[in-house]
């Protein structure tokens, strides 16, 4: 049944991610070189035109910044040597390599390198910022040669007061907040023993720093290249550890004894059931967020992005005024999957522009189990043909069945011995013999094969059936055929119309009824015994005679051989 809950997200993530950017000094960026000196290239390129920064509605979290591309910025050929004598072959090239992006805060005196773009790009999106600053961007202009321009600077932008985000997890709700520090260390991943010995160490140090259960912090991954470390911490303190360790950290990078911590990021991840959907049924779960800042003027933006097939959103955004509350419904379709059974799972991330609270990534699982099952092609039916006289024909059936609900579509294909042949009925209903043919099965459906084995020497016989199909978890299915002739010689042998022998006919009528069964009677349990009354060849006429005498009775067949 569909279910609704209406609850608040309390933290939807710790911190944004942080991005460090290595730059040079921003004085450098800030000047032109002095004039050429021999045959370097110092010469920086032109500035750019004008240069516009704006807060995106959408995301509130974000600033789109613009520029108008510099004057030198275009295609031009030139010579491939340096003396001018290059036999006329030309390159193209452009005076500019690309655009530095930098971002200075209000009241500061140090722009921070945020981004670079390339030649030709006239935008850039800075998705690191902090609400509640108010900034501006310049843009520089760069060549091969490392050479920049003169900074061209914004007008202001204010991010407003920041909006804080409150409420409640949502019943069934699971959330812990993932972590990674990249220390300045050198750790040999392949010795497992110092792999070993600093995970315990970093974890208890980690717990004792933020006075916590070592049991609720969990490695998740060590990567080379320094050493980065990520980790998750549950519990329902986990914000507060999470704060608490940023605090640390930006107080003293060198507080664990790991090494020092050169970069750190956050989010909070959880997991959500939306639980078992029928035929055609939406499953629904609202996350609902209530804007509570200090500031009357903030406001709250929510975006919503989604992942998976079944899974949706109601609304990509929510914008909210201090006080006010509202919900993203989260939504899984049976319909949308074709209301086949099966687990399906999806992923939210949430974004709002609480700087304490800027990423949550949810993962997210529905299941359907009344629904309808994919098409499966079962097979009954027995394919080998034993041995069977030369000149005799043997038949056998094979039965395909779609065993689940929807259509299946395919092809059967017979190779092998020509003493093997089959017929069915194509997709029009008419009988053919089967060398390739298609069919289609609805669910619950079954066509039948007759497969004949005639061989016409005293040899082994091979052949198979390929049956290709868009069964998801059978595209191909073999079915091996199998079969020997023997030549019978002056001994006559009873057989069937499918070639099978029959047994006990010792009158010689070509039928096994009562007079074959009189003298069976006459010769069961007797020490002295016609020798043809012993079917299985045993030495004796028992109860195991009597058993396949009894399956051959009321046989009539044709005498072969003799």
């Amino acid at each position: 049944m569909s279910r609704g809950k209406k609850a608040f997200i309390t933290s939807l993530a710790l911190m944004g991610l942080s991005v460090f950017l290595c730059a040079s000094p921003v004085t450098a960026a800030m000047t032109v070189s002095s004039a050429a000196v021999g045959s370097a290239d110092n010469l920086a390129p032109g500035p750019v035109g004008t240069v516009t920064a704006a807060l995106d509605i959408v995301t509130g979290n974000s600033v789109n910044v613009a520029w108008t591309l510099a004057a030198d910025d275009f295609g031009r050929q030139a010579p491939v040597g340096s003396d001018f004598t290059s036999d006329g072959v030309f390159v193209n090239v452009n005076d500019v390599a690309g655009y530095n992006v930098w971002r200075q805060v209000i009241g500061t005196t140090d722009p921070v390198l945020v981004g670079s773009a390339g030649a030709g790009a006239t935008s850039f999106v800075d998705d690191t910022v902090i609400t509640g600053e108010t900034y501006t961007y310049l843009v520089t202009v760069a060549d091969g040669a490392g050479n920049e321009s003169s900074a061209v600077e914004s007008d202001q932008v204010n991010l407003g007061p920041p909006p804080t985000a409150e409420g409640e997890a949502p019943a069934g709700y699971e959330e812990v907040k993932s972590v990674t520090l990249t220390f300045d260390r050198v750790l040999d991943l392949e010795d497992e023993v110092a792999v070993d010995d600093f995970k315990t160490d970093f974890i208890a140090e980690l717990a004792a720093l933020l006075g916590i259960d070592p049991a609720l912090i969990t490695i998740t991954a060590i990567v080379e290249g320094s050493v980065i470390v990520s980790f998750e911490i549950a519990g329902p303190d986990a914000a507060e550890a999470v704060n608490e360790l940023e605090a640390e950290l930006e107080a003293d990078p060198t507080v664990l004894s790991s090494g020092p911590v050169l970069s750190s990021a956050s989010f909070a991840s959880g997991s959500q059931d939306l639980g078992v959907a029928d035929i055609d049924e939406e499953l629904i779960d609202t996350f609902t967020f209530l804007n509570n800042p200090d500031d009357p003027n903030a406001v709250l933006v929510v975006t919503a992005e989604i992942a998976g097939t079944g899974f949706s959103v109601d609304v990509a955004s929510l914008s909210l005024a201090a006080g006010e509350s509202d919900g993203i419904d989260v939504i899984f379709t049976a319909g949308a999957v074709g209301n086949l059974n099966g687990d399906y799972a999806g992923e939210l991330v949430l974004t709002t522009n609480d700087p304490n609270n800027r990423t949550t990534v949810v993962a997210l699982t529905a299941s359907i189990e009344d629904g309808l099952d994919v098409g499966d092609i079962s097979i009954s039916g027995a394919f080998n043909f034993a041995s069977i006289a030369i000149g005799t024909t043997k038949s056998l059936d094979l039965t395909l069945t779609n065993v689940g609900d929807l259509l299946i579509t395919g092809e059967i294909a017979l190779s092998g011995n020509a003493a093997f042949t089959a017929v069915g009925s194509d997709e029009d209903g008419n009988v053919v013999s089967l060398t390739q043919v298609p069919f289609t099965l609805a669910g619950g459906e079954e066509i039948d094969i007759g497969v004949a084995f005639a061989p016409l020497l005293a040899e082994s016989y091979a052949g198979t059936i390929t049956i290709t199909s868009d069964d998801v978890d059978e595209p191909t299915l073999t079915v091996d055929l199998s079969g020997a002739g023997f030549d019978p010689g002056e001994i006559s042998i009873l057989v069937d119309a499918d070639g099978n022998t029959i047994v006990g006919d010792f009158d010689a009528s070509a039928t096994v009824n009562f007079d074959d069964f009189f003298i069976f009677a006459d010769n069961f349990g007797q020490a002295v015994f016609t020798p043809a009354t012993d079917l299985d060849a045993s030495g004796a006429v028992n109860f195991d005679d009597f058993f396949i005498f009894a399956d051959n009775f009321g046989k009539t067949g044709t005498y072969v051989g003799g």
